[in-house]
């Protein structure tokens, strides 16, 4: 049943579930790095990139594919001075504890959620309960103590009164 304010398309995750987008690269710089099973081509996902050179991570989200924003990622970190990339994580990251050096990235794909504000709070979780030493803290410890509560009010709103 549709609840005031919902639409078919929280319902449905989109009007051609079968159709499968897949990377048509036989040399993606992406899905190299990627866990086996993971397709760069997924949209709206949640994901994890680790430093292989320090074990650190990163946990992020986007409504864009994974090639769009991983790219980005391994961008900033293969040119960490650039001043437009400064305040990116990967970018901070590399000046800081690895400049100079090739980027050693390996990504992980988390979950995917086509609803923005689930795949936002999906995140602040992944990052809350696995604290990636990447990820800004001040972007989600001030707000720590409301993550439970909008996941379960979320999640019960989502997916158990449907």
């Amino acid at each position: 049943d549709l609840l005031p304010g919902m639409s078919l398309r929280d319902i449905f995750c989109c009007s051609r579930p079968y159709d499968r987008r897949k990377c048509t690269s036989n040399s993606c710089n992406i899905c190299s790095r990627l866990e086996e099973g993971s397709d760069c081509s997924t949209m709206c996902p949640i994901y994890e990139i680790t430093c292989n050179l320090c074990s650190k991570q990163y946990v992020g989200e986007s409504s864009r594919s994974l090639n769009e924003r991983l790219s980005e990622h391994l961008r900033f970190a293969t040119n960490p001075t650039t001043g437009s990339y400064k305040e990116e994580a990967m970018a901070v990251h590399y000046s800081k504890e690895h400049l100079g050096i090739s980027p050693d990235l390996s990504f992980r794909l988390l979950g995917t959620e086509s609803n923005t504000v689930l795949r936002k709070v999906y995140e602040a979780l992944f990052i809350y309960s696995q604290g990636p030493e990447l990820n800004d803290k001040e972007d989600y410890m001030a707000h720590k103590p409301l993550f439970a509560t909008i996941y379960i009010g979320l999640f019960q709103y989502y997916r158990v009164g449907m």
